[in-house]
């Protein structure tokens, strides 16, 4: 849930890293997904809020993200694009009450920032940060033993190698939606591929066909 909050009435949540027993034996999958909060980005995809409601307001998207990320909440983002974000009102607060434990009218004025593996709760007026939601998946089976060996075989993971990236499989529903918000990046993406996250590169990963479907530069 969420982290850090300041009286928010959040709870912490713990992530595992991807990799487990030092050989990319398990996968902890961590939110890469939009679709995982379905509520919130049904709220987003209405009311078109992707800088939007930044813009609103007449506030720099630069000026905004560079005053979010300087808080070490929010420091791994430094140059990561958020997938989107929402500014609390009267309108959307109770929708967002049913998926976030602890909104309250306090959070009033405040942004959701969702990235790929959480939403930073941001409160831009007093430059403070309220929480982070963690987006967890549960934990899945165990993959191929030569998952790792076959991944990092390719060129496009040269010096990436001993990273724990964090990511999952893409299914259908969440896969459409990619694909309509991203289509260059999910053009060819499949139902089945791995959505991997590194801290300077993302890759989609088609594991049955030992193939690089995409390698997207982040940053």
């Amino acid at each position: 849930m969420v982290k850090g909050g300041i009286g928010s009435g959040f709870t912490s949540s713990y992530r595992e890293p991807l990799h487990e027993m030092g050989a990319f034996q398990y996968i902890k999958l961590v939110l890469i997904i939009a679709t995982l909060i379905v509520g919130i980005l049904v709220l987003l995809m209405t009311n078109q809020i992707t800088g939007a409601a930044v813009a609103q307001q007449a506030i720099s998207i630069e000026d905004f993200l560079s005053r979010l990320t300087a808080h070490p909440e929010a420091q791994a983002y430094v140059g990561v694009s958020p997938l989107n974000v929402i500014q609390i009102n009267n309108n959307n607060l109770p929708n967002l009450q049913t998926q976030i434990t602890g909104l309250d009218t306090s959070y009033l004025g405040s942004f959701l920032v969702q990235y790929t593996d959480a939403i930073v709760v941001y409160d831009y007026d007093n430059d403070a940060v309220r929480g982070t939601v963690s987006l967890q998946q549960p934990q899945q089976a165990a993959l191929p033993a030569d998952f790792s060996a076959k991944l990092n075989a390719h060129p496009e993971l040269k010096g990436l190698e001993s990273e724990q990236p964090v990511g999952g499989q893409l299914d259908a529903n969440s896969l459409s939606t990619l694909q309509q918000q991203f289509p260059n990046v999910y053009a060819n993406a499949k139902v089945g591929d791995f959505l991997l996250r590194y801290s300077t590169r993302l890759i989609i990963y088609d594991y049955n066909n030992d193939a690089i479907v995409n390698a997207v530069d982040l940053g």
